[in-house]
């Protein structure tokens, strides 16, 4: 039964490869629980490439958001080359449009964007939230940018040291990110290391500092 089972997935292989695809790996010699790890494996491999093609990078230019690109929420990528990183986003595609939102970025940033509007990304790269690299550092820290607490890093009470080569260390607590009604919880200019509470929903933004979780 085994033999005819891995006789037919071989077959299958060449099948959906084409005529001249070369044989696929041989599983005779493998057992049933090999077969269900080594398919296990397969489908974490397929699961990762498809998150990696489903997420679409959004470089410099303008957007209709709805057509150009869909409302969502988004995070805000500073280039490394960057130097005045910045997103605009007006309520129609005429620079005479009203404003409702110019901000620049530093690090990173996370935005909400809804239809109807028109965004400006200059010297970012954007992506859908959930596509962005990792945050944390393997230490837990993070350095100057914004972040969603409980989905950015976890909640919990932070250590925000300022950075000795800044000329003006500062952080920012907001009750959500960019494009909502966000309210200001907290802002304070830094002189010295302070402790932070952080919970989940709070939007923390790092000016000139960094920020690591404190021992348990």
């Amino acid at each position: 039964m085994k033999r005819v089972f891995c006789a037919a997935l071989a077959a299958l292989m060449l099948t959906l490869g084409g005529a001249q695809a070369t044989p696929g790996p041989d599983f005779s010699g493998m057992t049933l629980e090999e077969l269900y790890e080594a398919r296990a494996e397969l489908d974490a491999a397929i699961s990762a490439l498809e998150g990696d093609e489903a997420a679409v990078f959004y470089e410099d230019g303008s957007y209709l958001v709805g057509e150009d690109m869909p409302e969502g929420d988004y995070v805000l990528l500073e280039r490394e080359d960057a130097v005045f990183a910045s997103v605009v986003v007006r309520n129609g595609e005429s620079t005479d449009a009203a404003l409702i939102l110019h901000k620049l970025v530093t690090g990173r940033a996370d935005i909400r964007l809804t239809k109807g509007t028109w965004v400006t990304f200059s010297e970012l790269r954007v992506c859908p939230l959930g596509a962005e690299p990792e945050a944390l550092g393997p230490d837990g820290c993070v350095g100057e940018g914004a972040y969603l607490v409980g989905r950015q890093l976890p909640p919990g009470r932070y250590t925000v040291t300022p950075e000795d080569r800044a000329p003006l260390s500062s952080y920012s607590v907001y009750t959500d990110m960019l494009g909502t009604q966000a309210q200001l919880i907290k802002f304070e200019v830094l002189h010295e290391a302070v402790a932070l509470n952080l919970s989940e929903g709070d939007y923390v933004e790092l000016s000139g500092c960094s920020m690591s979780p404190e021992a348990p």
